[in-house]
């Protein structure tokens, strides 16, 4: 019998956000797969393909918004359909070396697209951030480890708070590092600020970048760039091409209102939304694998870059 246990586990820490980022929510469900691949008995070659659709199905359906993972999926899928295969062993590890040549891509283009915003930041830089993203993160990190003196300065990033893992990795990493409440974000990116900061870049990952050159990010981001945009600050997306949502499927989560207030008055609505669309006007560049991009050309290098994603 085909165990689909394992691969529901993920499912649930990712909806629960203990496993959280695009990055890391995408190599989690390919690898989830390609373990079960390996460790799972069937016992017809249909079993096998019936099992990786069923599974890569229940991981798709945790979020909403995960377009890496989504393209993914669509890669494995559209390679096991192809396979002609007909020995049930030598599909079932054709399969499981599909989900891991997918884990390589993932890995090889994010280091890509942090070598090419490795020299992004000035010298003495003070750089704003929101949320937890591993690229933006490292990003910024490339850039201290360029030469550049770096100061962070981040949000906590309600309701989850995810915030604090940022502020963990920072701290980790030796960079200077002080956290803000959401609710200053604005006041601190304002020139007429009255903290004696003047913050020199807004880097932020990203969840989802649309063909248009839009990106969805965290719930928030869109006021962070709108105030950046409008204080002459540069704002960045640390991503790769392969987070696209090349389909126009992608939408916003809405999330628990137990995540907001669980113990709130009876009656009284709360909205959720995890994430929110930074409109391509407010973004200076798009750092990906192939460079730093304008988003208003970010259409046609995907085509130039990645034509079967278009397919």
């Amino acid at each position: 019998m085909i165990d689909y246990s394992k691969i529901q586990e993920i499912v649930q820490d990712i909806y629960d956000i203990k496993i959280q980022g695009a990055t890391k929510i995408a190599k989690s469900a390919f690898q989830i797969v390609a373990e079960e691949l390996g460790r799972q008995e069937f016992d017809t070659r249909d079993e096998v393909k019936t099992f990786v659709k069923e599974a890569f199905t229940m991981l798709r359906n945790a979020r909403d918004t995960e377009p890496l993972m989504f393209n993914g999926i669509r890669y494995v899928f559209s390679k096991i359909d192809e396979c002609t295969m007909e020995d049930k062993g030598a599909f079932q590890d054709f399969a499981k070396k599909t989900c891991e040549e997918f884990m390589t891509m993932i890995e090889d283009t994010q280091k890509k697209a942090i070598e090419m915003g490795k020299d992004i930041l000035p010298d003495n830089a003070i750089v704003f951030n929101h949320c937890h993203s591993t690229s933006a993160i490292k990003t910024i990190i490339a850039n201290r480890d360029n030469g550049k003196s770096v100061k962070v300065f981040n949000t906590e990033t309600r309701p989850r708070c995810q915030g604090r893992l940022t502020s963990t990795d920072f701290v980790n990493a030796g960079i200077d590092d002080t956290m803000i409440p959401d609710a200053s974000a604005a006041s601190l990116l304002t020139k007429y600020n009255d903290f004696g900061v003047k913050v020199d870049a807004v880097i932020l990952g990203c969840d989802c970048i649309k063909m248009d050159g839009d990106v969805f990010n965290k719930t928030g981001s869109d006021g962070i760039c709108s105030t950046a945009f409008h204080n002459d600050i540069p704002v960045y997306i640390a991503g790769t091409f392969l987070k696209t949502d090349t389909e126009g499927a992608v939408k916003i989560e809405m999330r628990s209102a137990d995540e907001v207030w669980a113990e709130r008055p009876e009656g009284l609505k709360v909205l959720n939304p995890a994430f929110s669309r930074i409109p391509a006007i407010y973004i200076t560049g798009i750092i990906t694998e192939f460079g730093v991009i304008k988003p208003k050309d970010y259409k046609e290098e995907l085509k130039k870059h990645y034509p079967w994603m278009l397919d």
